[in-house]
């Protein structure tokens, strides 16, 4: 179910599993048919679901921890976000998930309804919009997460991107970086910020439908989850990646 990645695997190949044209590809990592370790995290990585969101083409697998980058609506439509949210609270019932966290997508970040978005999305943890949170997973540690706002991509320093702290373990951006699972459209000051974060195991990002997949860079690996393909239906699995959790 889905598709399996272990951040901290260091010596394997990563294999596609269920879509052909995926983007899946590393020499550092691998995709595996069960967890690596029950001691990791288990982050389940799902982006640009448009309101399509309980198509069983998403194929999505229990974990711990749901990220979903942004874009979970089309065109910001109420009637999608609140179905959405309710879907997140099945989805803690029924995929054991403990934190849900949730970004804006450019479908969202001009919706009339944007100022209550963290109250439209209840059943999440966390609505991240420049902002980060701490969650803790029991018996495997905790996890800072940061989530940005959507923002194109940059040639020169986005003032924004300096509110990301040096102990992120997770970065949430709806936009890839440059030339990490992008299309060839992703955000060069991005990448810069996220090669630099010392701490950082993992960063999600969407938006560029056709560059879904997951690479390492610098140590780091780098999914871009977006699950719809054209037309925005879901197409495209779920991506699970283990992490290893701080430890008090």
């Amino acid at each position: 179910m889905g598709q399996y990645l272990s951040s901290n695997d260091e010596d394997a190949v990563v294999k596609e599993t269920s879509n052909p044209t995926s983007n899946i590809r590393d020499e550092d990592a691998v995709v595996k048919e069960t967890p690596a370790s029950t001691s990791n995290i288990r982050v389940v990585c799902i982006s640009d679901t448009h309101g399509d969101h309980e198509n069983e083409a998403l194929d999505m697998p229990e974990g711990d921890l749901l990220i979903h980058a942004g874009d979970f609506t089309s065109f910001s439509k109420l009637e999608q976000a609140v179905r959405f949210n309710e879907w997140l609270g099945e989805g803690k019932l029924s995929k054991g998930f403990q934190h849900i966290v949730v970004i804006n997508g450019n479908h969202e970040s001009n919706a009339d309804w944007k100022q209550r978005t963290p109250e439209i999305l209840s059943n999440a943890t966390a609505f991240l919009k420049d902002d980060q949170v701490k969650v803790s997973v029991e018996g495997k540690g905790s996890l800072t997460i940061h989530g940005t706002q959507f923002y194109w991509p940059m040639q020169t320093p986005n003032p924004h991107y300096d509110l990301i702290g040096s102990d992120v373990d997770l970065l949430v951006c709806h936009g890839p970086c440059k030339g990490l699972v992008d299309g060839g459209s992703g955000c060069k000051m991005l990448r810069k910020k996220a090669l630099e974060l010392p701490k950082l195991q993992l960063c999600v990002s969407g938006h560029i439908h056709g560059a879904y997949g997951v690479v390492k860079e610098g140590g780091k690996t780098f999914v871009n989850a977006a699950n719809c393909g054209s037309g925005r239906k879901i197409t495209k699995p779920a991506i699970e990646v283990e992490v290893v959790g701080r430890k008090a």
